[in-house]
């Protein structure tokens, strides 16, 4: 049997009910036995608990050891995503019991192998998102490695700081990360995993996460190398502004004051969902100012004091061409009113840069302003700021001819001659089987993406690392339908006019 590339879900859901799913894979952990499910050259152990449900009491509260189990526990289905509301990444999950993880490794291997390990982190603005969307089958079975992809608290469920909550408030999704991490150190090595050699990576929201654990004591010696994709090393908010938000965001449901916790721990997950998603000053990063960050993300990494492990931080090429479709048919009145909220006082110089002449649509113009400031830039600068203290290198994913962005969940706009480009998660479709896209890959894209996957699991391992150094070269590679090159990388900074978007 082989694992449906196209779409693991349903291939799980089916090889489940099989017989060779009742005799799959058996791995022993610290918690008890699991049984998973073996395909064509991959084994996957789904869904399985890397923290004790935190529900009730426990929500709100630093993750808990899982309760170990007596006899089997099956691990052939994708667990309940953790709460969200619904996005173009899945629908609506109200399930707050939801600390569990994917686990990918190629067939035959065996417990204590040593095999690099690869953990990802999702994105979703740590608003929504799932593990569900994704699997490690084509990075296990090309890269040879074991894949982990947990999930973690999102929205109010893994930010909400309330004075009452402690020194680590407002930090419930990073401490989620980093039991999953710890977990990953106790149990890998049963998978055939190496526990001395783990990346932690992320895209989006997941790739500003996977900063904050380059940035906190915490997560020192729980990877030797990170990737973060389309994401940057940015400070969020500190612990004052987050407790103002929480206080506000709790008052909005009628829990004021002392009680203000207890209170909101009675509301549903609905009501709970419902209200953070109308608090306007709600942050999508975990706060500093406790153990856990110290000092902003930003400020640590300036200053040097990180876990200095070699980073490996890129960006696609089109980052936000097709996410502003919903504007469309956007009138050249529109285009100069969206320039205007979005950019005020550098309007008429953003204008002047990005000349509406060079593209198809008024939409793909601003998506590529808004791409270059809110992505692109920032990661570029924060490749220059690491490179002071550690190892890095750069890539720019740039495959234009890459399947569409496809809705899981309310539709999106799509102009006539419509490309989305080189756009923001693209490149997950080559390494994770991102299933919020058309697909499938084509052959020349498939043989892409086994280049990518070699070059992500191999950054930072010898002979297998192929990367440039970013700190005094200042090269680029550039990953596209041609294959992959290198590029200067003051051309790839000029292309995205970040001398006028990181100008201080």
């Amino acid at each position: 049997m082989r694992f449906h590339t196209g779409g693991l879900g349903a291939a799980v859901l089916a090889l489940a009910v099989s017989a060779a799913a009742q005799s799959g894979p058996v791995v022993r952990l610290d918690s008890g036995e699991v049984r998973g499910v073996e395909g064509f050259a991959t084994q996957a152990f789904l869904g399985v608990p890397f923290a004790a449900p935190p529900v009730g009491a426990l929500r709100w509260k630093a993750p808990e050891q899982v309760e170990a189990w007596a006899g089997m526990r099956d691990a052939t289905h994708l667990a309940q995503p953790c709460a969200a509301p619904l996005s173009g990444d899945g629908l609506k999950s109200l399930s707050e019991d939801c600390l569990y993880l994917d686990v990918y490794r190629p067939s035959g291997v065996k417990a204590g192998e040593k095999l690099p390990v690869m953990v990802f982190l999702h994105g979703g603005g740590n608003i929504w998102g799932s593990p569900n969307i994704y699997d490690g089958v084509r990075m296990a079975e090309v890269g040879h490695a074991v894949v982990v992809v947990p999930a973690y608290r999102l929205n109010a469920f893994g930010l909400l700081a309330l004075p009452s909550m402690g020194e680590n408030a407002g930090t419930f999704l990073l401490q989620d990360q980093l039991a999953a991490l710890k977990w990953v150190a106790r149990n890998v090595g049963a998978f055939g995993g190496d526990a001395m050699d783990v990346t932690v990576s992320g895209q989006s929201a997941g790739a500003g996460d996977t900063c904050a654990l380059v940035a906190s004591p915490a997560a020192a010696g729980l990877f030797r190398q990170a990737i973060v994709q389309s994401g940057s090393c940015e400070t969020g908010d500190s612990m004052a502004q987050a407790e103002a938000t929480g206080e506000a965001f709790a008052k909005k449901l009628g829990c004021d004051g002392k009680d203000a916790e207890a209170c909101l721990k009675a509301k549903t997950a609905d009501e709970i969902l419902a209200a953070w998603s109308q608090e306007p000053t709600a942050k999508g990063a975990a706060p500093y100012g406790g153990p856990l960050l110290p000092i902003g993300v930003g400020e640590a990494v300036a200053a040097g004091k990180i876990n200095k492990v070699p980073v490996l931080i890129g960006f696609a090429e089109d980052e936000l061409w097709p996410f502003q479709h919903g504007l469309y048919p956007l009138s050249e009145e529109g285009y100069q009113k969206q320039l205007a909220g979005d950019f005020q006082g550098r309007a008429a110089k953003v204008a002047e840069l990005y000349p509406e002449t060079d593209y198809a649509h008024r939409e793909y113009v601003l998506g590529a302003e808004l791409g270059d400031e809110i992505f692109i830039c920032p990661a570029l600068e924060s490749a220059s700021v690491l490179a002071k203290s550690t190892r890095v290198s750069v890539y720019e994913f740039a495959d234009r001819t890459v399947p569409p962005f496809k809705s899981l969940g309310p539709p999106i706009p799509r102009p006539a001659g419509y490309s989305p480009g080189a756009f923001h998660t693209s490149e997950l479709q080559y390494l994770y089987n991102y299933q919020s896209a058309e697909g499938p890959l084509s052959e020349v894209q498939r043989r892409l993406g086994d280049k990518m996957i070699k070059l992500w699991v191999g950054f930072n391992r010898g002979k297998n690392d192929g990367w440039p150094l970013y700190g005094q070269g200042k090269m680029v590679m550039r990953l596209g339908a041609d294959g992959v090159s290198i590029a200067p990388s003051n051309a790839v900074y000029e292309n995205h006019k970040c001398g006028f978007w990181n100008a201080k």
